[in-house]
């Protein structure tokens, strides 16, 4: 009985080195060209063309500020040319693509009164690259959650959330986190979390300073190489701390 101080300090350890993220996918790298294009047609949209580029523009350049990921998001200057018709037919090749839905209904069973966007597709290759994807706006007239309903910081939240999951990210277990699964700040922030999930499937090389792992989809994120290191050498400083604090026995004791 005397081990188990001992014993929850390693618990509490290895506890404490996890993260919220999850992927999308079944075991996901991403999109295989780190510099994305966004296709945007705003063709059914509820707000302007210009106001739809701008939130487009916002949710570009926060996933564009992390540092630990070469992932480089850019719009596309001119409206995309698939549009939602397109886009339900799996026919899209301007991807991803953002598009506006005037009836939800055409993607299957979804309630336009509490959902703001969506991405109804999410399709990887063999390899377990992102292929075909992109994210589907709320336009339909006369819903609750209809995209002009919405205050301007909720609208950049959305889209901002609805574009990590494009990028290949699931959703987050931290409240706090931009894709948490439940939208409960009106402005769009990306906390560690988030950039901890981005940076897993988008990497800087070695030499960056930065090592990724193959993405999963699970609550608890898998270490990268660094923290395991550290980990390791983290469980034998207390391997010899636990030994003079708690005096710990021989471990053939444990067979008795």
């Amino acid at each position: 009985m005397k081990n188990k101080p001992f014993l929850f300090l390693i618990a509490f350890f290895f506890s404490s080195l996890g993260n919220a993220w999850t992927h999308q996918g079944s075991n996901t790298f991403g999109w295989r060209n780190e510099k994305l294009t966004l296709y945007v047609n705003p063709t059914n949209c509820t707000i302007s063309q210009e106001e739809l580029f701008d939130l487009v523009d916002r949710a570009i350049s926060a996933w564009n500020g992390i540092p630990s990921t070469k992932l480089e998001l850019v719009r596309a200057s001119a409206p995309a040319l698939d549009g939602d018709p397109e886009f339900r037919a799996g026919t899209a090749t301007q991807l991803p693509l953002v598009v506006c839905s005037n009836n939800l209904n055409d993607y299957g069973s979804v309630d336009a009164d509490s959902i703001l966007g969506f991405v109804p597709y999410f399709q990887e290759d063999s390899d377990g690259y992102v292929v075909y994807s992109g994210l589907v706006l709320n336009a339909q007239p006369g819903a609750l959650a209809e995209l002009s309903q919405l205050e301007p910081g909720e609208r950049e939240l959305v889209v901002g959330h609805e574009l990590g999951h494009v990028l290949g990210l699931g959703h987050s277990g931290d409240p706090s986190a931009l894709m948490y699964f439940q939208l409960n700040k009106n402005f769009l922030l990306l906390t560690q979390d988030d950039q901890d999930g981005v940076a897993q499937l988008y990497p800087k090389n070695v030499f960056d300073g930065i090592v990724g792992c193959s993405a999963s989809h699970q609550v608890t994120s898998e270490l990268p190489r660094t923290a395991i290191a550290i980990s390791l050498i983290g469980l034998a400083l207390l391997l010899i701390a636990g030994r003079w604090i708690f005096k710990i026995e021989p471990l053939r004791e444990f067979e008795e």
